[in-house]
């Protein structure tokens, strides 16, 4: 696994010079009324950075300090972890060899979290250190709602298999029920990513669902075609749209609430070869705006911006 630190965190702080023993009193104050660990409260006080401290517990324990933007974190490898344990113990697994699994961690200090990792594999782990923001990231990236969706959308086809045409006319019964749960996991799935936007596309022989994260469509295929018109009904009935009018676009919009976000959702509807696309443009009303600090950018870039920002004038083009 890994050794332990020397000495308590705080004092291994003040005896490197990292924080005065005023800042250490300071932060462990803090850390009293809210709870949280002493490596937050130090960074909320603003007398350490996130990437100072990480990198100065990377190197007391003699591990790496990785950056999870640069790395590419298969799915199935990071879901050998429970998702529980991975969320709790802020953790991903970003690679795996004969030996042992390299896993990268937040909190190289929290002793009981890495046991608990530890006894959740099958092999020795190996540590590594990683923003929490980024770790979760990864977490929200490989741990998706995409078993779900195909496991709803098989339910919904076996329902039509002796047609390949769902009827419009008819009235929506039981079958809703499993349009809806499949419409569900496709949204929990898009806020878990935080996506912008939902493509749905039919095709001759597969639906396709896109989800834009990050300006990058990430696709799932969905084998069983007939339930397109289905799902497109259903948002059409969602956004108040004309659901006898297959042959024009439609514009709409209407919002949802689901695990604690407000998500407005503009619909847009386009005729296809095979049947209605959909575009669905998502808004979370939840999640307020993001901090700079927050958007991703390394810290010498961050530097820079602010000071641009600074300027009495000038203009700033984001491409």
């Amino acid at each position: 696994m890994v050794a332990k630190l020397k000495m308590r965190l705080g004092d291994l702080l003040v005896q490197e010079l990292v924080i005065t023993e005023d800042q250490l009193m300071q932060a462990l104050k803090e850390q009293k009324q809210s709870g949280r660990k002493l490596g937050q409260a130090l960074i909320d006080l603003k007398f350490v950075t996130e990437v100072q401290l990480l990198g100065f517990l990377a190197k007391q324990l003699n591990v790496p300090f990785v950056n999870l933007t640069e790395i590419t974190i298969s799915s199935s490898l990071a879901k050998k972890l429970p998702e529980v344990v991975a969320r709790r113990f802020r953790a991903i697994i970003i690679e795996e060899t004969e030996y042992h699994y390299s896993v990268a961690v937040s909190d190289p200090a929290d002793i009981n979290a890495l046991d608990s990792i530890a006894q959740s594999l099958d092999k020795p782990v190996e540590l590594a250190i990683a923003r929490e923001s980024q770790i979760f990231r990864s977490i929200d990236l490989s741990y998706r709602r995409t078993d779900d969706i195909t496991s709803f959308a098989k339910e919904l086809a076996s329902e039509y298999q002796e047609t390949d045409a769902f009827d419009f006319g008819a009235a929506l019964g039981e079958e809703d029920n499993t349009v809806a749960k499949l419409l569900q996991s496709v949204f929990e799935d898009a806020i878990q990513l935080n996506a912008s936007d939902i493509h749905i596309e039919p095709e001759e022989n597969a639906l396709r669902i896109r989800q834009r994260v990050d300006g990058v469509l990430q696709e799932h295929i969905i084998e069983q075609s007939n339930i397109a018109a289905a799902l497109v009904l259903r948002i059409k009935l969602m956004a108040g749209l004309d659901i006898s009018e297959k042959r024009l676009p439609q514009d709409g919009r209407t919002h949802i609430k689901l695990k604690g976000h407000t998500i407005d959702i503009r619909v847009s509807t386009m005729p296809v070869q095979h049947g209605e696309s959909v575009v669905l443009r998502l808004l979370d009303q939840s999640a307020g705006l993001l901090k700079l600090e927050e958007t991703g950018m390394p810290d010498e870039i961050l530097t820079q911006f602010r000071r641009l920002l600074a300027r009495p004038n000038g203009m700033i083009f984001v491409t």
